[in-house]
Parts: C-alpha cells; structure tokens; sequence
C-alpha cells in the first residue's frame, strides 16, 4: 500500500518550523482523511479555528488550506505527496532511504553476517 507524507507548517510568534506525518494508505485523500481523523481525535473545540478544518472527512480536499492550533502554535496543511521511503538499515533509524536502497543494504547486510 502507498505511503504518503502530509507536510504543515507551525507559527509561534515570529517563528515559523515545517513538520511531517507520514500515512500509509490507498491514495492522498485517504491518508488525507486518516491524518486528520486522528489529529481531530486529540484536539479540543477550541483548538480549531472556525470554519479552516475539515469539518466532514468524507468531502476532504488535498488542495485546500486547514488550520488548527496545538498548544500556542498555529497549525497549518501544506500539502502530501507520494513517497517511497523507508528507515535506513545502515545509520539504524537516523535517515531515510529509497525502498529499493533499504532492500539493497539489507542484502548486503544479510550476506556479510557471519
């Protein structure tokens, strides 16, 4: 199943940091539905901003703008987009490499094990 990365971006005063989620599902809208089912799940009421969130998951739109507040930071989509990523074998977690690299590193991995 595809795998896809939802990107937003936080405001805080004059600062500004861009985040990432990533889903795994049958297409961008689907992820889209996932990320904010569970982002709405964890918010109250007054963390949402009146008429800016996806207020029925079913009609959500990948191309819109959603804000949402966590804590004292402004929350605001960005977009998603497909990705073929996966957790380095080699450096253990700390980067991210194709899925067809990963595979290759595992099989280096495997045959030089004793």
């Amino acid at each position: 199943m595809p795998k896809y990365r939802i990107y937003y971006e936080s405001y805080y005063d004059e600062h500004s940091e861009w985040s990432h989620r990533d889903a795994v599902a049958p297409s961008k809208r689907r992820a889209l539905q996932k990320f904010f089912a569970e982002l709405l799940e964890s918010l109250s009421d007054a963390d949402l901003v009146e008429d800016a969130y996806p207020q029925d998951l079913r009609r959500i739109d990948t191309k819109a703008e959603y804000f949402w507040w966590e804590g004292d930071w402004l929350e605001v989509y960005r977009g998603i987009e497909e990705i073929d990523a996966e957790i380095c074998p080699i450096c253990e977690g700390t980067g991210e490499v194709a899925s067809r690299v990963a595979e290759g590193f595992r099989s280096q991995l495997s045959s030089a094990s004793p």
